[in-house]
């Protein structure tokens, strides 16, 4: 009798473990997954997809906290239970985050789009031509100790008021296009309405013949075998309104 009911026991016992959902999980879940791999295939796709991303990202934080798995001792089927909360709210986290990067692009682009049209503004304000370049030799008589390049421009106030100061960058490139270096510059000569000035600035460049930076990629290619262009970046005005393209 006692046979009997002991084997009765037994295959209740053995009946209540045939679903994969009763499995409690150990501290290597994902080694216990492949291990026992005949149970864990009675679970759906779904729901086996669900586990091993659960936890997989389970199994990266606690290599990093040094923590026990929180499904460790707990039956599959309560960690699914997890799992499916964990799932909605990384799904609630990348709507958040797809909006963000959503707005952060179309702010980029009302930014890029403001900058193109007050870039366009100042263009038709100010007219500068890239005229020449040369490269002054060492002189210490009058203490030039380096060799300095120089640019030269040419410079037209198309505007209706007074300027007193421009700033930009001057662009070269080669003849098919490729560039070859970029100066920041700063004009602080006042220009009336409708006038025309040429100048270097009075400032250059000291070259450094073992160095391989912009000024040198400038000064050592012929002028006739490059373009520059004069980008803007601000006027000012001796009204003292400023225009630029970035605030």
């Amino acid at each position: 009798m006692k046979t009997i009911i002991s084997a009765a026991l037994i295959a209740a016992l053995l009946a209540g473990c045939n679903s994969p959902k009763d499995i409690v999980l150990g501290p290597e879940p994902l080694k216990q997954m492949a291990e026992q791999g005949d149970q864990f295939r009675k679970l759906t796709e779904d729901e086996r997809m669900l586990l091993v991303g659960y936890l997989a990202a389970q199994s990266m934080r606690s290599a990093f906290t040094k923590e026990t798995l929180p499904s460790t001792g707990k039956t599959v089927g309560e960690v699914l239970k997890e799992a499916g909360a964990w799932r909605e709210k990384m799904k609630v986290e990348q709507a958040r985050e797809a909006k963000r990067e959503a707005e952060a692009a179309a702010l980029q682009a009302k930014v890029a789009a403001e900058a193109a049209k007050i870039s366009q503004q100042l263009a038709t304000m100010v007219t500068i031509a890239v005229t020449g370049k040369t490269v002054l030799p060492k002189n210490y008589d009058v203490g030039r100790y380096s060799e300095l390049l120089m640019v030269k421009y040419a410079l037209e106030n198309r505007s209706e008021k007074k300027i007193k100061q421009i700033k930009g960058d001057v662009i070269f490139t080669d003849a098919t296009g490729d560039a070859v270096g970029q100066l920041g510059v700063e004009f602080d000569t006042n220009m009336e309405p409708g006038q025309t000035v040429k100048t270097d600035t009075g400032i250059g460049w000291k070259v450094n013949r073992y160095s391989r930076g912009d000024i040198e990629k400038i000064a050592e290619r012929d002028f006739e075998n490059m373009k520059g262009k004069f980008v803007i970046s601000s006027i000012a005005f001796a009204d003292g309104s400023v225009l630029r393209t970035q605030e």
